[in-house]
């Protein structure tokens, strides 16, 4: 169910799709979003994507890194279409 709530809101597919071109820092995030979401939405945002399992966070120093993790989307694929 966290899955499919993750994947329901476009702005989450949105940071989604950003994470498929390449990891970015939770900063590089929130400045994609700059005028439609602030940054503390952004990090509810980064959160729900956390908990379904879509997004692995490591720090380096400083800053968060966050990549994406198609394992979830996987499993349903193999589930219901593979």
């Amino acid at each position: 169910d966290r899955l499919f709530k993750a994947l329901a809101d476009g702005r989450r597919r949105a940071i989604l799709d950003l994470l498929k071109v390449a990891p970015r820092t939770t900063g590089a995030l929130c400045e994609r979003f700059t005028g439609e979401l602030d940054r503390c939405t952004v990090m509810q945002h980064i959160g729900v994507l956390e908990r379904a399992g879509l997004i692995i966070s490591r720090r380096e120093g400083r800053l968060r890194w966050n990549y994406l993790n198609v394992a979830p989307v996987k499993e349903i694929h193999d589930r219901w279409i593979g």
